[in-house]
């Protein structure tokens, strides 16, 4: 995935000498592994270069690459794109897409992958790269499907659980009401009831009491005035 093409230089000119001297001297910097060293040689090249020669700002963008400095890769990528040469620039737009791939964005490599292969058929790299990165989105997308719905999934098993607690719940409920209603109907039965018959007893045991009571005071009144006559004729008697 991380595999760049180094671009080596043909300038023979006297003009370019000192370009072309640091050119090569990048070339072989990069090819020991002296990224940073091939860096600066080829910025020098690139500065000193009156027509800012695509190869010489390739190369440097695949230096910054190597140092995982993807941000200044890619300034340097965009402007090597300014040639007429396509396999060069199917070449820049596949470093490209590594780049955008370093950087976690697939989608966007997708697209230079693409780029880089309609540019330069025979671009097998940008080939290969295109697919695995098309299948490597096809896999986070049926995986982010899967969660989605295992997120549903157990949403609506919770949504059941919490319907059938609440129906338990309330099952219990009406069975506590239920057996508190029967709880009262049966205190109500134990206690005793007045009977209609039994109030009119005591009616009747009222009146007869009122009227014995009545009697009793008659009585009481009779024996009191025959006391009185008694005791008048006692007096009579005793004058004569």
């Amino acid at each position: 995935m991380r595999s760049i093409f180094l671009v080596v230089l043909a300038v023979i000119t006297y003009t370019y000498a000192v370009p072309y001297l640091d050119a090569k001297s990048g070339e072989n910097e990069y090819r020991k592994g002296n990224f940073e060293v091939s860096e600066k040689k080829f910025e020098s090249a690139s500065v000193s270069d009156p027509d800012r020669d695509p190869v010489i700002l390739y190369n440097h963008g695949n230096s910054l690459f190597q140092q995982k400095k993807y941000d200044e890769a890619m300034k340097k990528y965009e402007e090597a794109l300014a040639t007429d040469n396509k396999q060069l620039k199917s070449t820049v737009k596949y470093n490209m897409g590594n780049t955008f791939f370093m950087q976690q964005k697939p989608e966007d490599a997708l697209a230079y992958y693409k780029d880089a292969v309609k540019l330069d058929p025979e671009n097998k790299e940008a080939a290969i790269n295109y697919e695995i990165v098309r299948k490597l989105l096809e896999q986070q997308q049926q995986q982010q499907q899967q969660q989605e719905q295992n997120k549903d999934q157990e949403q609506q098993q919770k949504q059941e659980q919490q319907q059938d607690q609440d129906k338990q719940d309330q099952q219990k409920k009406d069975q506590q009401q239920q057996q508190s209603e029967q709880n009262e109907e049966q205190q109500e039965k134990q206690q005793p009831q007045p009977k209609e018959d039994q109030q009119e007893m005591t009616k009747e045991e009222a009146e007869r009491l009122l009227k014995a009571l009545e009697k009793d005071e008659e009585d009481t009144q009779e024996k009191v005035q025959k006391a009185q006559i008694q005791k008048e004729r006692s007096n009579i008697k005793n004058k004569w």
